[in-house]
């Protein structure tokens, strides 16, 4: 994993994550979800972004916190990982971020199991930690066809 670069931040609760823009980030609001009814619980759905068939992944129920309403005000960080799109549904959408190598620390112990899993790393910012998420393993275990 490279310990440094660009990332595209935004919140889920309180905490403050980051993808790396090098897999194609595009941040979006108000896309209308199609549920999928007997779907993996933290699949919000499918929509349609630009022609492409895109799974939309609840990100607080994929952490493990309670679900919130999702209105036209919600956001969607999309990234494509092995020839799918994907859209995170995640609270708040922070900037693109850079950050070095010297900032970078293993992923802590003492973090819920449900985020350790999905995080491969922080870095120490001069004001708060920035989750690093592994978007692959977001998306792993979750079987669902795509066009």
């Amino acid at each position: 994993m490279n310990r440094s670069g660009a990332y595209a931040t935004f919140f889920v609760g309180h905490f403050f994550f980051g993808i790396p823009i090098a897999i194609g980030v595009e941040v979006t609001k108000g896309q209308e979800v199609t549920p999928v009814p007997l779907g993996p619980k933290e699949v919000a759905g499918f929509f349609n972004l630009r022609g492409h068939i895109v799974t939309a992944i609840d990100m607080r129920i994929r952490l493990g916190m309670p679900p919130l309403a999702r209105d036209a005000d919600t956001l969607s960080i999309f990234f494509q990982d092995q020839d799918h799109l994907f859209a995170l549904l995640v609270d708040r959408v922070g900037d693109f971020t850079e950050v070095t190598a010297d900032t970078f620390e293993e992923t802590p112990s003492n973090l819920d199991v449900n985020a350790r899993e999905l995080i491969v790393g922080v870095h120490k910012l001069a004001d708060k930690l920035l989750l690093v998420l592994d978007t692959h393993k977001i998306v792993s275990g979750i079987n669902l066809v795509q066009n």
